[in-house]
């Protein structure tokens, strides 16, 4: 089994259910990290931190991918990868944050939610990734149960009275990019000529470094490229973001990249998108923040979507 997880020699799961553990897996990792990393935004810019966890994140797996398993990857699984890699976390990432400073996380993560369903919805004419009706009606739910509990942030007058055209396209263009990364890493973990499958270390390694890559192109361009590189080096940047990015961005990319390897991108989008299940408790323990009778329910309904679409219920 051991075997298996870190090589990925097939297309076959190493046991049961084992896609569905690592998305939530995925998300449960993502959604600690991101509490630490928006600790973090008090002191650095949410650039500074993307371009830490994609350079720190992927430069420790692609360790791993090369020294370890040993690296080797055909060059169209490549291609499908590092788009992924360009598209969602880097391009992708970007439009995020932009879409946050104009018009709110609520807004901006309300939006996200149609990502897992766009996702299931492609996978079916292209992958032949059929989803049950109860499967479905789960996806559904997740979508529903993450709108419930960030329309919450709706009742913040400052987030309210703060929308403009700009924050919209850049939402709407970043969960569409996001679909596009999910099917290009669905279609990048599968080796065409054998079926077999390429290790999750490497394909999250790839779609990091990607983007990563991003990033140092914008640097390049602004003419902060060696100034950001330093900051990878600082002590106090270590002590802000080695946590989350160990954890959140590390493991969580791993189990991520597993759970398209090992499961149907519709089920492995709709699992890893329940991020506010673990997000309100874990921000509520952490930040102190109270997410009230609307962010309860939604984690509730997104419980009850993410048993149905691992197949828990039914």
């Amino acid at each position: 089994m051991l075997n298996a997880l870190l090589q990925g020699t097939n297309t076959l799961a190493p046991f049961a259910g084992a896609g569905e553990i690592a998305a939530v897996g995925s998300a449960f990792a993502w959604s600690f990290g991101s509490v630490f990393y928006a600790l973090a935004f008090k002191q650095l810019s949410p650039v500074q931190v993307a371009w830490f966890k994609n350079v720190v994140a992927g430069g420790i797996l692609a360790f791993i991918a090369v020294f370890i398993i040993g690296f080797s990857v055909p060059l169209e699984n490549l291609t499908w990868l590092a788009l992924s890699g360009l598209l969602g976390l880097g391009i992708g990432d970007w439009l995020y944050f932009l879409a946050i400073s104009h018009i709110g996380i609520g807004r901006t993560v309300i939006i996200s939610q149609a990502v897992p369903a766009f996702t299931a919805l492609l996978a079916w004419p292209i992958f032949g990734a059929t989803l049950s009706a109860i499967q479905i009606a789960g996806i559904a739910l997740v979508i529903i149960g993450g709108i419930v509990a960030e329309s919450r942030r709706f009742t913040n007058k400052q987030e309210s009275n703060h929308f403009d055209n700009v924050g919209l396209i850049a939402a709407l263009a970043c969960a569409g990019l996001w679909v596009i990364g999910n099917l290009a890493v669905a279609k990048g973990v599968v080796i065409a000529d054998t079926g077999e499958t390429l290790s999750p270390f490497t394909g999250a390694a790839i779609r990091l470094a990607s983007g990563g890559l991003f990033f140092a192109a914008w640097f390049i361009k602004e003419k902060s490229l060696v100034a950001n590189i330093k900051f990878l080096f600082r002590l106090d940047t270590w002590k802000l973001l080695a946590f989350p990015t160990l954890f959140g961005a590390c493991f969580g990319m791993y189990l991520n990249v597993s759970s398209y390897t090992w499961t149907s991108p519709g089920v492995a989008a709709s699992l890893t998108s329940i991020v506010p299940l673990f997000a309100i408790p874990l921000s509520a323990w952490l930040l102190h923040e109270k997410p009230g009778k609307r962010g309860w329910t939604g984690a509730g309904i997104v419980i009850i979507g993410a048993l149905l679409v691992g197949g828990a219920i039914g």
